[in-house]
């Protein structure tokens, strides 16, 4: 996970606690939870990327 992400993954779970309207609440969770998906995704990228250039590393030898 980027620290990036994790700042703001961690800013929005602040906030979301703090907030004392229920819909505001559901809209800030959901919107913690669409950047986790997010980041998730991006960290599968991030391997099958690694992968894909060890292999191109391996047969170029």
């Amino acid at each position: 996970m980027s620290n990036e992400l994790r700042k703001k993954l961690h800013d929005l779970a602040e906030l979301c606690d703090n907030t004392s309207d229920p819909q505001t609440r559901a809209i800030i969770e959901a919107i913690r939870l669409q950047t986790a998906v997010l980041n998730e995704r991006l960290f599968s990228i991030e391997l099958q990327v690694a992968a894909l250039s060890k292999r191109l590393e391996n047969t170029t030898d």
